[in-house]
């Protein structure tokens, strides 16, 4: 492949951030997502709005059909779609500097690709810092690493929060230590007699475990408290990303794109140094988040 020169068309240059795979955002699909959110009057969302992102419940048994009382129109339970309001407030940049003599020489994709990894890293860690005793009170021992395997996994649904998730929006979320020492357990690995099983196809530990909404290995999952990972429905954070982001400043900015992946959008931009006839990249992330159901995270500890 040709190298993605600084003068190249811009468009062309944040085509070539979009083809790497397992971005660090992807780590955020367990929560509630609002990406390329709208505003309450269905405008496009810009850094600073407050967007609602939807929380979804639904409780009470199924009522008996009673043909004396015609209860059929009869409201059964509770259910409820609540939003949970986020501030678009934070925004995070890296910036990179080409010389003028070396515009037509570095291949500035490589470079990108890191520093969009190096922002996607940030947003995730700055989010997932939520996942706290004080925000989410429930937590199970699910153990030592060494000992962590399939039946620990089917002991988590026993918890009775857990059980209170919808098979459906359960999810269940391992750092990577435990995650590889699940991949290694027999009744995992066996399954498959080629190659051991990945946990996001292991439909296998999906049904016997009944973690429907999927299994996920987060890279940056917080350490403190002991945190190892969490169950969830997917509905204890709330995540927001605005739908437009800010127009070119003509004074300062060549041109810019939005570079796409999985749903999150990150800004990359161009600015000619005038004073130095260099070319900078800013790559740009925005984003907005908070605790939504404080029920909706059971945090698994090593102790």
């Amino acid at each position: 492949m040709a190298m993605t020169v600084a003068n190249d068309d811009i468009s062309v240059i944040g085509q070539q951030l979009c083809v790497q795979e397992n971005l660090p955002v992807d780590d955020l699909s367990v929560h509630a997502l609002a990406l390329s959110a709208t505003t309450g009057d269905n405008n496009s969302a810009v850094f600073g709005d407050t967007v609602k992102v939807p929380i979804y419940s639904a409780t009470g048994d199924a009522t008996e059909w009673n043909s004396s009382t015609n209860n059929y129109s009869t409201i059964d339970g509770t259910q409820s779609v609540t939003f949970k309001d986020v501030v678009i407030n934070q925004r995070y940049k890296k910036t990179i500097e080409i010389d003028e003599m070396d515009l037509f020489k570095v291949d500035v994709a490589p470079i990108l690709r890191l520093e969009l990894e190096n922002v996607a890293r940030t947003m995730v860690d700055i989010v997932n810092a939520d996942i706290t005793v004080a925000n989410f009170a429930t937590s199970k021992v699910v153990g030592a690493v060494g000992a962590f395997d399939s039946d620990v996994v089917i002991d988590v649904r026993a918890e009775d929060q857990v059980r209170q998730y919808p098979q459906s929006m359960r999810k269940l979320a391992m750092n990577v230590p435990y995650s590889i020492a699940l991949q290694k357990d027999p009744a995992i690995k066996n399954h498959n007699t080629l190659t051991p099983v990945g946990l996001p196809s292991n439909y296998l530990l999906t049904s016997f475990a009944k973690f429907d909404g999927g299994l996920f290995e987060l890279e940056q999952l917080p350490t403190a408290e002991n945190l190892v990972g969490i169950a969830t429905n997917g509905c204890g954070l709330a995540i927001a990303t605005p739908a437009k982001f800010q127009g070119n400043d003509p004074d300062t900015s060549f041109d810019q794109t939005i570079v796409s992946h999985n749903g999150f959008n990150f800004l990359l931009r161009r600015t000619k140094v005038v004073a130095t006839g260099a070319i900078q990249f800013t790559i740009e992330a925005q984003w907005g988040s908070a605790v939504a159901d404080e029920l909706g995270i059971t945090r698994l500890t090593s102790a």
